[in-house]
């Protein structure tokens, strides 16, 4: 599993313990990259996207009064490929989880 996630400070515990699991299987299962970008989505496949919108509380009245969760299923070939090829290009351009983590660390200390 390839994963591309913001590696930072408030959540650096759960990336430790993702990657802990490759310790525990003694295998690379799970490759965790560092960078920020928009997209909540898993590409399966290349056949099925599963996409994430979450909708903030506008403040106004009669509209938006509390957090939404949007969940969104594309089973088209055509935009899986798309999408897992802009992944792909993301995460062969990020910086690896580990390096991230030895970064922070020289923050707080």
């Amino acid at each position: 599993m390839k994963v591309l996630c913001r590696v930072d400070l408030d959540g650096i515990e759960n990336i430790k313990k993702m990657l802990a699991l490759n310790y525990k299987y003694g295998k690379e299962l799970i490759e965790i990259r560092h960078r920020e970008h928009p997209i909540r989505s898993f590409v399966i496949d290349n056949k099925t996207i599963r996409l994430k919108e979450i909708k903030e509380p506008t403040g106004k009245i009669k509209e938006l009064d509390k957090k939404k969760f949007i969940f969104y299923t594309i089973k088209d070939r055509e935009w899986s490929e798309w999408l897992g090829k802009i992944f792909t290009k993301l995460f062969n351009t990020s910086v690896g989880s580990e390096k991230r983590i030895q970064e922070l660390n020289k923050l707080i200390k």
